[in-house]
């Protein structure tokens, strides 16, 4: 049995290995054809940069680049055809200021002008614009907008924790200035040691209302990695995967998003003797009700029950999915560029990279605080809400009840304006969640790992949980972002809202975390206000928050935006 076993393993790591000489070969002919095309282009045209292009793909079919513009579209070949082989979104450039770095110093030092390489640039930055990932029309409401994903990050720190920021990282955000474009998804890494005038750069393209680029803290995520069994030099050398997920760099299958878990919803089912509150029909376990936990402690067993059962069946169902794509869905040329499948002779699907991880995003901390911080509150402390009324309101949606919904709303603290008790809830199912995650093993031998992000995922999953304890109604959206507050309810400014922010517990989250904040154009028109911004992204990394992104907007703009 142990040589058949020996065998068959080395039959399909034949099979890998040839899988992956035929993908080559085909990634070889398809550059070339780019090369044939530009040629009979510039045959027809004149035209000289069509005979620079048919050169450039003709040596990059069989060569490694060496110039500046070889090395972007080597990037671009890359991603077109990791497109091609695997339809997936998204796949993410990385940290391109650091290893397009050696080919930008040695154009510039064979005459390439800076005005050439910020044309170069932003001729790829075009292109990223051009791949779109077609969704079925539920998948989109998960993933609104235009999220394929090709995430660029610049800054951050070297292996010996000293500055790498370049003049590719500034040519970066001078393209992103120029165009304006949803794609590449540009990112920011700053830490206590950001130079000044990167982050003053920074926040004028942040200023002009992009959304970019978004800001990760590296005194944050660097030991939230290390925490997860990722080397320290890998971690150093992170990067981002789509919208927010942390990744290593060249070496990492992460599938960070296998899953969005609605706590919300749990803690729904937990309140309503697992009866879904929007169809009248069981869907979680009967572990009582609101009526029937006599102390908030018993609440709370019964909620961490609830999530639990959820944890146990979604790991299930992530498990067969594992399996498919290994049995279906095996991605030789994704495997070749990523570090130990070769070595293995194993597919990335099949846990052949080095680090093997599984990312499930807990949804959504605001409404889980707010709701349990009234509930213990009115219901258990002070009593001046009866357990029966409250149920009663979440089964009718307030329609009967619209004093205590205001109650809800206005008589509770929040999440978001530095009141801690109500903040430590969030913090408190945050930790049980990722240390539920932490039972679990994936088909490719690695850990799963928490994230706190949703893209637009609180749209839908918030049409699929009824009225809140919160005060929320039934099928309004659940709070943005992942650790942002729920709408309109941070009213005591944006240094509380971080405050509140920083008491979770980002070292859990390796997976990505999410907060949105949002700022009046006004605020940057001044030197004084530019200066001010730049604080306010030390203090995110004073702080401990792995994540920020700015909406800079005013309502005139949006109002024209509707109209026209």
């Amino acid at each position: 049995q142990a040589l058949d076993h020996m065998a068959g393993a080395a039959g399909k790591q034949k099979d890998f290995y040839e899988s992956v000489v035929v993908t080559m070969e085909g990634a070889c002919r398809f550059i070339s054809r780019y090369a044939e095309l530009a040629r009979s282009m510039y045959e027809q045209t004149g035209r000289e940069n069509l005979r620079e292009v048919a050169e450039i793909c003709k040596k990059l079919a069989v060569s490694p680049a060496q110039t500046y513009q070889e090395a972007v579209q080597a990037v671009w070949f890359l991603y077109v055809i990791l497109q091609m082989e695997g339809n997936a979104s998204p796949f993410s450039p990385g940290r391109m200021d650091q290893y397009l770095y050696p080919y930008f110093t040695h154009s510039r030092a064979h005459g390439m002008t800076l005005e050439d390489a910020l044309e170069i640039t932003e001729c790829l930055w075009l292109k990223f614009n051009q791949l779109v990932y077609l969704r079925n029309s539920n998948s989109a409401k998960y993933f609104a907008g235009f999220p394929i994903g090709f995430n660029v990050a610049i800054g951050g720190q070297k292996l010996d924790g000293s500055d790498t920021s370049n003049e590719l990282s500034y040519l970066f955000l001078q393209a992103q200035a120029h165009l304006l474009l949803p794609q590449p998804n540009l990112s920011l890494r700053i830490y206590n040691g950001s130079p000044q005038e990167l982050l003053e750069a920074a926040t004028r393209v942040i200023a002009m209302g992009s959304g970019m680029p978004q800001i990760f803290n590296d005194e944050a995520v660097i030991p939230a990695l290390t925490a997860h069994g990722i080397s320290d030099h890998d971690a150093r050398n992170y990067a981002i995967v789509g919208c927010v997920e942390l990744t290593t760099h060249g070496n990492a299958l992460g599938w960070s998003d296998a899953a969005m878990f609605n706590l919300v919803k749990a803690l729904e089912l937990t309140l309503s003797g697992g009866i879904d509150l929007l169809t009248g029909r069981p869907l979680g376990s009967d572990l009582g009700n609101l009526t029937t936990y006599e102390t908030y402690a018993e609440l709370e067993a019964a909620f961490a029950a609830q999530i639990d059962t959820f944890c146990d069946k979604m790991a299930a169902c992530i498990a067969v999915v594992e399996q498919m794509h290994a049995k279906l869905l095996p991605t030789p040329f994704l495997s070749a560029v990523i570090d130990d499948c070769m070595e293995k002779g194993l597919d990335v699907t099949r846990g052949g990279a080095h680090y093997n991880l599984t990312g499930v995003q807990a949804i959504q901390v605001a409404n889980v605080a707010d709701s349990l911080a009234a509930i213990r509150q009115l219901v258990y402390e002070e009593k001046t809400v009866f357990a029966e009324r409250l149920l009663h309101a979440l089964r009718t949606n307030f329609e009967d009840d619209p004093l205590l919904r205001a109650m809800l709303l206005h008589k509770v603290p929040k999440y978001g304006n530095d009141v801690a008790w109500v903040d430590e809830i969030g913090a408190k199912w945050v930790n049980y969640f990722a240390s539920r995650l932490e039972r679990y093993r994936n088909g490719r031998g690695g850990i799963y790992q928490m994230g706190l992000y949703t893209v637009s995922a609180h749209v839908p999953m918030g049409q699929n949980v009824g009225a809140s304890a919160d005060g929320r109604l039934a099928g309004d959206p659940l709070a943005d972002g992942g650790v942002s507050a729920m709408y309109g309810r941070d009213t005591s400014g944006p240094t509380a809202l971080l405050q509140s922010v920083a008491r979770l517990p980002f070292r859990r989250a390796s997976n990505g975390t999410l907060l949105n904040m949002k700022f009046l154009p006004a605020f940057f028109q001044t030197d004084t206000g530019i200066r001010k911004f730049t604080q306010l992204l030390r203090a995110v990394c004073a702080l401990g928050i792995s994540h920020i992104q700015f909406n800079v907007l005013n309502e005139a703009d949006l109002r024209a935006a509707q109209r026209e």
